[in-house]
């Protein structure tokens, strides 16, 4: 993030010069020591006290670019992170801008409950939750230093079935001595903040290798009184119409994690509508919380019906908020589906002629038939995405439906992983995201 800006969300144009100098400086290992140093060569020279009151503003404002730039400056975000009580955080929520702000509002729960098993140590340092969901922040210690990947699998809640989990992956590679997560869980409508956590995990390299290792157990004591309550509601309830797609947008709730607003599409549009490109959220100083890039980004209730997640502005306060957006990924219903003859290894409908199959392979680590396609695409929109192109379910021409347990892709290339077995050609896939799109300035007052 370029803009600068201190707590109020006010701009310090009088500050950047000093600051991109002072960033520039080598930080010291202790910067405490190095304060009080300076405070002493100012008592040993009171003679020169406009040196002194110079020394002591530098100093101070040496402190407040430090604590400032956590969420701007890389290397004193490094620093930070080696600090106790701070190392397992910083790193980890620097792409969420609202998860930012909790921390520095004092809004972690701290945790440090460790459990061991085979030379791994996993400690949950600290937990971030609301209604809405709860942030695990977890380090794990490779304790006797052996050559192995490791990964986070089998997470579950004990006795919890109102939530859905998701956690990133956290292959190490072979050499590795410690690395932090997050595992997070998404609490479904009425589920509540639990009092406890009960979590349950298995550390290793995959599914197959965990299957009958040792598991993970914590109970993790929720501060239910530090998280509750915690949200503002804002009734939008505005129906836009972009290209001729309508677009209701419903409630918008505003969590200290994250913020939830309700979209539903109108069943009468000529066109499947995958994702927004830029929308965002937008206050009255022109700063914007766009959606959340790292994690959960959106909860399907239903066809149309659908629930978008943003990053935070809950500890901004703004006075003014307006919801944005510019274009939104679409395609025409009766261009979603791809039919693929596997004998001729051809395309016999697709949405348009970006869209080519390379190749069908077999895979030889699980004798998986491998679909390659290629995506011809330009638009700049796009530049650096990765299309996750077509649902997991398919079928054949005898309408049996299956469904596929792996994708990959790089660059314009995509590979979807499907059953070997005796299929009826052709294959329909069905298009879950596609670079076409549709126009138009969204722009709605929210506060």
């Amino acid at each position: 993030m370029d803009e600068k800006r201190n707590y109020d969300g006010q701009e310090l144009p009088l500050l950047d010069a000093m600051k991109e100098h002072i960033e520039q400086l080598p930080v010291p290992p202790q910067i405490d020591e190095v304060i009080r140093n300076g405070m002493q060569l100012g008592r040993q020279r009171r003679r020169h006290r406009v040196l002194t009151r110079m020394t002591s503003c530098i100093a101070s404002l040496l402190i407040l670019v430090l604590v400032a730039s956590v969420r701007f400056s890389p290397a004193v975000a490094a620093y930070v992170g080696d600090i106790p009580g701070l190392r397992s955080f910083v790193q980890l929520i620097h792409f969420d801008k609202g998860l930012q702000l909790a921390l520095e509002n004092d809004y972690m729960q701290h945790v440090g409950l460790s459990d061991e098993h085979d030379g791994i140590k996993l400690t949950v340092d600290g937990v971030l939750a609301d209604e809405s969901r709860i942030i695990v922040f977890y380090t794990l210690d490779n304790m006797d230093g052996r050559k192995r990947v490791m990964n986070v699998q089998n997470v579950k809640l004990v006795n919890n079935q109102h939530t859905s989990i998701s956690h990133g992956a956290s292959d190490f590679g072979e050499d590795w001595v410690s690395k932090q997560g997050t595992i997070e869980f998404n609490l479904l409508d009425g589920a509540g903040i639990p009092d406890t956590l009960d979590l349950e995990l298995k550390v290793g390299k995959d599914y197959e290798t965990v299957a009958n290792g040792p598991i993970w157990k914590f109970a993790i004591p929720v501060d239910k009184v530090k998280f509750e309550g915690l949200k503002e509601t804002y009734d939008i309830n505005q129906t836009v119409t972009v290209e001729g797609q309508r677009i209701t947008i419903g409630t918008l709730t505003v969590y200290p994690t994250r913020i939830g607003l309700e979209v539903v599409y109108d069943s009468a549009n000529t066109k499947k509508l995958f994702h927004f490109d830029d929308i965002r959220i937008e206050d009255e100083q022109g700063e914007t919380f766009g959606t959340i890039n790292n994690g959960v980004t959106a909860s399907n209730i239903s066809e149309n019906r659908l629930v978008l997640y943003f990053q935070s502005n809950y500890f901004r306060k703004p006075d003014r908020l307006y919801l944005r957006a510019n274009s939104i990924r679409a395609l025409d219903k009766n261009k979603l589906e791809v039919q693929l003859d596997l004998n001729r290894k051809e395309l016999l409908s697709r949405p348009d002629e970006r869209l080519t199959l390379d190749d069908i392979g077999i895979s030889a680590e699980n004798g998986q038939s491998i679909l390659v396609f290629h995506l011809k695409n330009d638009d700049p929109l796009d530049k650096d995405r990765q299309y996750s192109l077509f649902d997991s379910k398919y079928k054949d021409a005898s309408g049996q439906s299956f469904e596929s347990n792996m994708t990959g892709s790089t660059f314009d290339s995509f590979q979807y992983y499907i059953k070997k077995t005796n299929y009826q050609s052709p294959l329909t896939l069905t298009i879950s995201d596609y670079p076409s799109r549709i126009y138009g300035d969204i722009n709605l007052r929210i506060k």
